[in-house]
């Protein structure tokens, strides 16, 4: 799972670059599903099985990154973020740019901190403030190199293992959904109904894709698989963030915009008791998942998120405990085997 887990974080994955972590998934799961196809859109959707209920379980291929967006005479590049990229952890990253001539590599600079005065030496530079340098003399330096205004970027990374069966990389949010979607479908077995396995595009960026293949699916359920905050650093006040690392997959309650549905929540809590997996909670005021939006689409379709709890959200370093994660994939193959008790009424 490691290793499958390494390739995704490998794969560009920008909101609006979806397409190598796309083919990936496809890749590891032709072999296991009936259909699959790509929409308008760029959303990946599979589909094992026929019948009723209809059972949709997505993970968003996206994932934080930057974008070129002016590039100046000196030939220094300047970026806009993709999603809420958390400008703390971008001055001083290698980075990767995605040109239709491949990977130019840079880093990312500003002033010198000898430089700023006493009180600007203490908080973070803006991103304004900030560039990439990819060691060109000038402009036309750059554009030999064929990087253009819109080229995608992604921070350099690769899967750290840490102690206790705990990993760290880029892009966790939401490769670690992905890697889910992908377990699922090599193993799920003994389910009667429709099961749809979906690749969301541009999450990150305000929930694109899940609304149009919600649409075009119409299931009896929909969950998403991602990640939530973890509150076991230092820096969080006891009660602040509820889920720690290692305790479990975590249960979306209430987000900023959707209440989980009771009967999903039901389902759900159900099947990790029957896996003997213990489900953590989250209540959150802020954030959301692709399983926000269900709602509001058609007559509204009933939906609910598992979770895995994350240090360091959107940085190039969040931290995963892999028990949790499988204790995911345990509880969600679970729920979609025993899918027609909760859903056929």
């Amino acid at each position: 799972m490691i290793e499958l887990l390494k390739r995704l974080v490998n794969a560009c994955s920008v909101s609006g670059y979806e397409n190598e972590v796309r083919e990936l998934i496809i890749e590891e799961i032709s072999n296991n599903v009936d259909e699959i196809k790509i929409d308008k859109i760029g959303n990946l959707i599979a589909r094992k099985g026929h019948g009723k209920p209809k059972v949709m379980i997505a993970a968003h291929m996206d994932s934080i990154g930057l974008m070129v967006k002016y590039i100046d005479d000196k030939g220094f590049i300047r970026f806009e973020p993709v999603g809420g990229v958390d400008k703390r952890i971008v001055l001083g990253k290698v980075v990767n740019i995605y040109t239709c001539n491949g990977i130019i590599k840079g880093i990312v600079g500003c002033k010198p901190i000898h430089l700023f005065k006493k009180e600007k030496k203490i908080t973070t530079p803006e991103m304004e403030e900030m560039y990439i340098d990819i060691g060109a003399k000038n402009k036309k330096d750059v554009e030999k190199s064929k990087i253009r205004i819109g080229d995608f970027i992604t921070f350099e990374s690769k899967v750290v293992d840490l102690k206790n069966n705990r990993v760290a990389g880029y892009g966790f949010d939401d490769k670690i959904g992905c890697l889910q979607l992908i377990e699922i479908a090599k193993n799920i077995k003994d389910f009667e109904g429709t099961l749809y396995i979906v690749g969301t595009i541009e999450e990150e960026i305000g929930l694109v894709g899940v609304r149009g293949s919600a649409f075009s699916i119409n299931p009896d359920v929909l969950i998403a698989l991602d990640t939530t905050i973890a509150g076991d650093t230092p820096d969080i006040k006891e009660g602040e963030v509820v889920p720690l690392l290692g305790k479990g997959p975590v249960l979306g309650i209430k987000d900023a915009v959707s209440i989980v549905n009771s009967n999903v929540k039901k389902w759900l809590e159900d099947s990790a008791k029957g896996v003997g997996v213990k489900l953590q909670y989250d209540v959150l005021s802020h954030g959301a998942t692709d399983s926000s939006v269900a709602s509001i689409v058609r007559e509204g379709i009933p939906s609910g998120s598992l979770l895995i709890p994350t240090r360091y959200l959107h940085t190039g370093v969040e931290v995963v405990d892999m028990s949790d994660v499988k204790g995911s994939i345990k509880v969600m193959m679970k729920a979609i085997e025993n899918a027609c008790d909760y859903l056929c009424k």
